[in-house]
């Protein structure tokens, strides 16, 4: 039986993966390791999720929905069914025509994690579905194709994170405007609230983001911040300072107070924790970026 195959690709710096369809399934790669191929029956509708670095600070994903059939489909809203993750019903009216692509925002939902939220454990994709609502008032259902793993990715970094929520609270705290040499600054506090977890804490590096970069302001060896066994909270000062102020990163950085952790629980394994700057907060920190980087000259062109 003909099908057809539906090669992804990651092409340099690009956001997004490219998708070629073709009769022959003949991916190109820059490394030893392949690129994934799936092979898709013809005459289908499928669909396939997949997260772009814009999508990230928004909280959304793409589905991209691939029309096989030869009938113009009149979309008009799609929602991702899965035992691991559900998203609202998106509602967007696009015609999807026969043979053509288009993607479609959903919003990002927590994920329903199973045992311990591993890969392991983790519901089977291949019994999940996307709901395709069609303006005559018919429903579809499209097979979810999860070529590039996106949707794994959002379960398992979604799991962690309501792990790790669930042992330790990290959080900003009193993020206020100070002075340093001539520009202010945002000053303010890490702070570090135990719940179940009965182990040391550690938080061993914060990842600056492309406009800001981050000090902690009371020695604490080669990390940022450990809270001992036993104890239940821990308070670290902590300042903003400038990262790059070119106009170039000033005006195209899409996710400027995304603010990342790597921490250790106590028990010796290493995990990601996202920590953004409260909202309420990233105004007021942004205009003292602006006014800082302006004090300093360093608001022209790179290089």
């Amino acid at each position: 039986m003909c099908v057809f195959a539906l090669v992804w690709a990651m092409a340099g710096c690009s956001d997004s993966p490219t998708t070629t369809a073709s009769t022959t399934a003949a991916p190109t790669t820059t490394s030893s390791v392949p690129e994934p191929v799936i092979e898709i029956p013809p005459g289908i509708l499928a669909a396939m999720p997949f997260q772009n670095r814009l999508d990230v600070a928004k909280g959304i994903f793409q589905i991209k929905m691939y029309n096989g059939t030869d009938e113009d489909l009149a979309i008009v809203g799609v929602q991702l069914v899965w035992a691991g993750l559900t998203t609202p019903v998106s509602d967007r009216a696009n015609m999807l025509i026969a043979s053509d692509r288009l993607d479609y925002p959903v919003s990002l939902a927590p994920a329903t994690c199973v045992g311990d939220g591993t890969i392991a454990e983790m519901p089977d994709l291949g019994e999940a579905h996307v709901r395709v609502l069609l303006a005559d008032g018919r429903e579809l259902q499209a097979p979810v194709f999860d070529v590039l793993h996106f949707a794994r990715k959002l379960y398992l970094a979604d799991c962690e994170r309501q792990y790790i929520g669930t042992q330790v609270a990290i959080e900003w705290a009193d993020l206020h405007e100070a002075m340093l040499e001539g520009r202010p600054v945002t000053e303010g506090t890490l702070r570090v609230t135990r719940l179940a977890g009965a182990g040391e804490v550690t938080i061993e590096l914060i990842r600056a983001t492309i406009i800001f970069s981050f000090k902690v302001l009371e020695a604490t060896g080669d990390v940022v911040a450990v809270l001992p066994e036993g104890s239940a909270s821990l308070d670290v000062p902590i300042r903003f300072l400038e990262g790059r102020c070119d106009a170039h990163a000033a005006s195209e950085v899409s996710q400027p107070f995304e603010f990342s952790a790597t921490l250790d629980l106590g028990d010796g394994v290493e995990r990601g924790y996202a920590l953004p700057i409260p909202q309420a907060d990233q105004v007021a920190m942004r205009e003292r970026l602006d006014v800082a980087c302006e004090y300093l000259g360093l608001t022209g062109a790179l290089g």
